[in-house]
């Protein structure tokens, strides 16, 4: 549920990257974006997941 109520490009970089186990390059090729600009999609999706599931980790 956390992954499904992410930005639409944070969520599918998200998904490209864990589960589909595709590089930077091809994210970037996918989503038509810069490989800088996926590193920091994934930075801001992982640090809102952090965020949201933070309550339930402590």
């Amino acid at each position: 549920e956390a992954i499904e109520r992410l930005p639409e490009t944070q969520r599918m970089a998200l998904v490209l990257r864990r589960y589909q186990q595709l590089s930077y390059e091809q994210i970037a090729e996918v989503l038509d974006l810069s490989v800088p600009a996926v590193k920091s999609v994934l930075f801001r999706a992982r640090t809102e997941l952090r965020s949201r599931l933070s309550k339930y980790l402590d």
